[in-house]
């Protein structure tokens, strides 16, 4: 995967297909310390102690039409080469939350990729569920757009109309300039 959005588009499939219906991220860039913080929360069924302990290795997935899970181990890889690390939290029939952190400025941190695109894909193919999209840094404030929030706002109107997705890939592409610039 080129794009951490990529990544991230996997983890956050992962969390609709453990059943989640509220699925969070939260993306926090501290300039000052050179670091970037990446964490997907969800309300899924969670991941048993055994799985959980074997789920960075790419031999291991819960996918039965293949043997071998590459995204979080490769998710994994992206942060270790920026000297960041992975860690996994989760707890049966509670959810999961997967935390990534990395260095800004290293040499070998993929881009961030397009946010907007990302969340108008999700949204568009999971309408029934419920996104938070928080990007923060120490520079720039916070923003965050909330699906179940956007809902209140448009009515009767469907979120997979194709003017509402658009307006949501904008809006989060903009927060993404705003808050993470070029990161």
């Amino acid at each position: 995967m080129r794009e951490i959005s990529l990544h991230l588009l996997d983890i956050l499939t992962n969390s609709v297909a453990a059943g989640a219906t509220r699925i969070s991220l939260d993306i926090y860039a501290n300039n000052k310390d050179d670091s970037l913080i990446l964490k997907v929360t969800d309300n899924g069924k969670g991941m048993s102690p055994d799985f959980l302990r074997s789920v960075t290795d790419p031999f291991t997935t819960t996918r039965t039409t293949r043997k071998v899970g590459l995204g979080i181990p490769l998710f994994k890889e992206a942060c270790e080469l920026c000297g960041g690390k992975v860690r996994i939290e989760s707890k049966q029939n509670a959810g999961t939350t997967v935390y990534g952190n990395m260095r800004i400025r290293s040499i070998d941190r993929l881009p961030m990729g397009d946010l907007g695109d990302t969340f108008a894909a999700l949204i568009g193919s999971y309408p029934d569920r419920d996104f938070v999209v928080r990007l923060q840094s120490d520079t720039a404030g916070i923003s965050i757009t909330s699906t179940a929030d956007i809902r209140k706002r448009i009515g009767n109107l469907p979120i997979t109309d194709t003017h509402i997705l658009m307006f949501i890939r904008d809006y989060i592409r903009e927060q993404q300039q705003r808050i993470l610039g070029g990161i």
